[in-house]
């Protein structure tokens, strides 16, 4: 469920809806709702005022909002279809515009000029900003496997698949399953599903999702369960098994081990796992 790549493009029909704003896993409250125009996305200034490493503020009398960035000074003023990036202008898809009092500006040109990663769901009409710090990004490419890990799952998450029905979040359980010896790949349980993540840039992008039948032995490697309904498409997995994490949120305790490309589940034991804090299993091949 992720977001265009360049355009902010909303349902075809144009219909009215609420647009929903999901920065760095966390959900952004809105006073005034953001809106489509023309395929771009505005919102209201306190939305982009929360992405990490810029300054926002508001000059009333001139109206135009200025963003900075380290030195970079960036210039949108109500009205106007163009932005002055230090002297430079820059056209924008449509101008900044005050709505109930408010000024709404077009969240994809400032989120990246902050340098921020932004997508859009067409499904859920969320806006997805993804800008982790940098000191998260690097515990994802430490050669500890279990802090690898542990920082991957606080990476933004970005969806834009359309959704598969009947896939519900497990209340009690919740499964992590990682290709033997990887951390930028993960398959995260539903109720009767499977929802696949990739590390893209410094983002986890939904690759796949899918929801389960019964048990098929002729059923894709490592499930061997009968595809109901899929969206996306299923990766290959090159390594020989899946590494598991099974954690009961009531107890803080995790069953771990491997599974084979034949389904079979090897459980190698139990630890308290707190916070999705993963931990090295042992005979894993790294």
């Amino acid at each position: 469920m992720v977001f265009g790549l360049l355009s902010e493009t909303v349902m075809a029909d144009n219909k009215p809806t609420n647009i929903f704003i999901d920065l760095n896993n966390e959900y952004v409250s809105t006073d005034v709702q953001p809106y489509n125009d023309q395929g771009t996305i505005l919102v209201p200034l306190n939305v982009i005022q929360k992405i990490p490493g810029i300054t926002v503020t508001w000059n009333n009398t001139t109206k135009t909002v200025t963003v900075t960035r380290n030195a970079e000074v960036i210039k949108l003023t109500a009205d106007q279809k163009y932005a002055t990036i230090g002297s430079k202008k820059v056209a924008l898809p449509v101008p900044s515009k005050l709505k109930n009092g408010r000024i709404m500006v077009p969240i994809r040109f400032i989120a990246e000029a902050a340098d921020a990663y932004v997508e859009w769901d067409p499904y859920n009409y969320m806006v997805y900003v993804a800008k982790p710090s940098k000191e998260l990004i690097e515990k994802t490419k430490s050669s500890n496997l279990a802090e690898a890990r542990t920082a991957t799952l606080q990476l933004p998450k970005v969806r834009s698949l359309k959704p598969v029905t009947g896939t519900v979040e497990m209340r009690d359980t919740i499964s992590y399953y990682f290709p033997e010896g990887k951390s930028n790949q993960v398959f995260i349980s539903l109720d009767d599903g499977i929802e696949y993540y990739e590390v893209v840039g410094a983002h986890l992008e939904e690759k796949w999702e899918v929801r389960f039948g019964k048990k098929d032995p002729n059923g894709p490697d490592f499930w061997k369960y009968k595809i109901e309904e899929q969206s996306g498409e299923m990766p290959t997995i090159t390594t020989g098994r899946l590494t598991f994490f099974s954690r009961n949120y009531m107890t803080d305790i995790a069953s771990y081990g491997f599974i084979n490309k034949n389904g079979i589940r090897e459980v190698s034991g139990e630890q308290r796992m707190q916070d999705d804090e993963f931990f090295q299993v042992p005979g894993e091949k790294q």
